[in-house]
């Protein structure tokens, strides 16, 4: 492909994605020397192949790795699609198709994007309301019939001593303490907070975060109603044993 920053930014994708995994398996300070060199050669703002390098992991994410021909995919349509999956992920896939078939412009998606951040605070109004996590978590326990409500004891996830295992953006919120030193942890999508820019990462990451669960505590307990799909994609891809340790709770619990 020819270098020219025009052709490049029309061919984002093919053009960066070699460059995607010697980015990734470089350091903070080599990324950004790795950055800049490129942008030197190509005449684009480090920032323009940042968007580039973003765009194209979370792609690769969903599935998509090259474009076929005549398909465009602008970069501000793929970061305007994971702005919006940040709040409504089971949505992310038909928008990409949407794009790609011409049937979304950017502009509409920044109105769709408009509604979803709405939407996200009429949620978020709505869970100040409701009773608090520790609550809605002994309920939902007592009623699978794991454990009795008086015979539980709460702590914060930060008095563990194994808090350190976990990636700390997306890590769990309570310790639910029951008899014969049984421990359950729970974990709620709806703590977990960022940019769009980050949605990918702390999908993975709380999804990491419900394994480690499972090999440090008796169960682990999962609120989602952000990443719900995803977790039960995740159960239904462990082995049993470890499938048997989740208790999923979904949104309309």
């Amino acid at each position: 492909m020819s270098s020219s920053p025009g052709r490049i930014a029309s061919e984002w994708l093919a053009y960066i994605r070699p460059h995607v995994r010697p980015y990734e398996a470089l350091g903070r300070g080599d990324r950004r020397d790795y950055i800049a060199k490129l942008s030197k050669r190509v005449k684009l703002s480090d920032n323009t192949l940042r968007r580039f390098i973003s765009a194209a992991q979370y792609l690769e994410a969903e599935g998509i790795t090259e474009l076929p021909s005549g398909v465009r995919m602008p970069v501000a349509a793929v970061e305007r699609v994971a702005r919006i999956a940040a709040r409504q992920p089971e949505k992310r896939q038909q928008l990409l198709k949407d794009v790609a078939e011409g049937r979304l412009t950017i502009i509409e998606l920044r109105g769709l994007l408009k509604k979803s951040t709405k939407a996200a605070a009429k949620r978020e109004r709505a869970a100040h309301r409701e009773e608090p996590l520790e609550q809605r978590a002994l309920a939902a326990l007592e009623a699978r019939g794991v454990l009795k409500r008086a015979e539980a004891l709460l702590a914060t996830f930060q008095d563990m001593d194994h808090w350190s295992y976990f990636d700390s953006h997306t890590k769990p919120v309570l310790v639910i303490q029951l008899p014969r030193d049984r421990r359950i942890v729970v974990m709620d999508d709806r703590s977990v907070g960022g940019t769009a820019a980050s949605f990918m990462r702390q999908r993975k990451e709380f999804l990491r975060n419900i394994l480690a669960g499972t090999g440090l505590y008796d169960q682990v307990c999962v609120f989602a109603s952000i990443w719900h799909e995803d977790v039960g994609k995740l159960m239904r891809a462990m082995r049993p044993q470890m499938r048997r340790r989740v208790i999923l709770v979904g949104p309309e619990e």
